[in-house]
C-alpha cells in the first residue's frame, strides 16, 4: 500500500484552479478521483476545465500528474 502523501492531496488550499470556469482546487481533485480521470482530455470532457483561455493548463496538468502518480502502486 502506497502511503506517500502528495502535495495535491495534503493541502487545505482551495484556490481557483480554473478562473474561467470557477473551478476550485478541492472540487477538481474530488472530481478527478471520483471519475478516475487520467488525461487532460478526460478532464476537459468531464469538467470543461482548460477549454477557454488555457491559463490553467500547467496547474491542471500538475495536479492531475500528482493524483495519477499517487494512485499508481510503487510510484512516489
Amino acid at each position: 500500500m502506497n502511503t506517500t502523501v502528495h502535495p495535491a492531496t495534503q493541502t487545505t488550499d482551495d484556490s481557483s484552479v480554473c478562473p474561467c470556469r470557477y473551478i476550485r482546487k478541492q472540487a477538481f481533485i474530488e472530481t478527478v478521483r471520483r471519475q478516475k480521470l487520467k488525461t487532460i482530455e478526460e478532464v476537459r470532457a468531464a469538467t470543461f476545465i482548460n477549454t477557454s483561455c488555457g491559463c490553467c493548463y500547467e496547474t491542471v496538468q500538475a495536479i492531475l500528474n500528482e493524483l495519477n502518480n499517487a494512485s499508481e502502486p510503487g510510484k512516489d
